[in-house]
């Protein structure tokens, strides 16, 4: 691995003429997950509706979805390389306040140590955001259970050394409790993800059935299996088109064989979409009339204004069913024919219509306290940096 850059990319100074303005950097897991792309953009614009000069630089593992503009300046941190290292450096070094999040930032699943995986690279933002004075907050993350030592020094070292610690549920603050049980951090707020502030759009009734597979590697033949399954009982029982999308760019190839299951002549009512940005994917996921998930994100995206129902596998989504009365079953809780009925069933009415418009108002006021502490935050960074 590349040394860490010196700190005196700290003291670079903004060019002449123009007054330098507040500037948040945000590295989270951007770039391939139009779910992560989504909690990128709604912390820039949660932060600007209260700093409207705000300019926020956001870390990117795939460049592309999201768009330069002079509000925001994506760039590649390419950790394991010098020269994306030294970007991430810069871009920490920059800031006024660094946040690290949202998703699921502590987890072992890939990797738990201080290098690989998601949790080595935001303990590595940590690391470089205290070599340069910076404060960090962490966004509502997830927090998995950790299985490993090693991991959960690396979360424990990576979370203490925050200003502010923010989760996004239940599940997530026992976990990280667990993790910091024996070190000295900041108490632990909670607040919804940042991209439940971008739901709530007006419901699509005549619209297609929405379905959203996930793959990691993990389970992939029985997740085609039981969409296909899906897919063809919302167009044979339902009488809907259905549109497969790829809310990971990753999984284009096998949403593709979801559609390739479908017997005819259910096929020619089933679609692939493949969303390359985070506007293409709130389109089709609001033109949806429901939606069937295992992606957490585009359950959140969809939330209050459709019936959603969740194939689940993961800690994350088991907790979101929970925390958001979203029904659901686990990905082998029976057969892929029983798994297929029951998740169409529970798109067939929206008996929850009316709990879960409360949820989310409730939800999305939380996120009013991470901001305020956010924004807190880089004042006096702000202040001491234009003395």
């Amino acid at each position: 691995m590349a040394s860490i850059p010196s700190p005196s990319l700290a003291r670079a100074a903004p060019r002449p003429g123009r007054q330098r303005r507040p500037t948040v950097t945000i590295c989270g897991n951007a770039g391939y997950n139009r779910g992560d792309d989504a909690i990128a953009l709604a912390l820039v614009e949660g932060l600007r509706a209260r700093l409207p000069e705000l300019h926020a630089r956001v870390a990117m593992i795939a460049l592309g979805s999201i768009a330069a503009t002079d509000e925001v300046r994506p760039f590649l941190a390419a950790r394991r390389r010098p020269r994306g290292l030294l970007g991430l450096a810069y871009a920490i070094a920059r800031a006024d306040l660094v946040i690290i999040g949202g998703g699921s930032i502590i987890q072992d699943k890939f990797g738990g140590g201080r290098v690989k995986g998601i949790t080595g690279y935001a303990w590595m933002v940590a690391r470089l955001a205290a070599l340069f004075g910076r404060p960090v907050i962490t966004a509502p993350i997830g927090v998995d259970a950790i299985t490993t030592e090693r991991a959960r020094q690396s979360a424990a070292e990576l979370l203490a050394s925050a200003r502010a610690i923010f989760v996004r549920d239940t599940r997530s603050m026992a976990n990280c409790d667990a993790i910091l049980a024996a070190a000295a951090a900041p108490v632990l707020q909670m607040a919804c993800d940042p991209a439940l502030a971008l739901a709530g759009a007006a419901p699509c009734p005549d619209g297609p059935v929405i379905l959203a597979p996930a793959f990691e590697g993990e389970f992939d033949e029985l997740v085609i299996d039981i969409f296909a399954r899906i897919a063809t009982e919302v167009v044979e029982r339902l009488g809907r088109e259905v549109i497969v999308v790829s809310m990971d760019s990753r999984d284009d190839a096998r949403s593709t064989r979801i559609i390739t299951a479908v017997p005819m002549p259910a096929r020619a009512r089933v679609s692939a979409s493949s969303p390359a940005t985070l506007d293409v994917a709130l389109d089709v996921l609001r033109g949806g009339s429901a939606l069937i998930a295992m992606r957490l994100h585009a359950m959140i995206l969809s939330y209050g204004s459709r019936p959603i129902a969740c194939l689940s596998r993961t800690t994350k989504t088991d907790a979101f069913m929970e925390d958001y009365r979203v029904p659901g079953t686990g990905v082998r809780g029976d057969t892929p024919e029983a798994v297929a009925a029951l998740l169409v069933e529970a798109v067939a009415s929206w008996p929850q219509r009316e709990e879960q418009a409360a949820i989310l108002a409730t939800r999305c006021a939380t996120l009013d306290g991470f901001f305020d502490a956010a924004v807190a935050l880089m004042r006096p960074q702000r202040e001491t940096r234009t003395a």
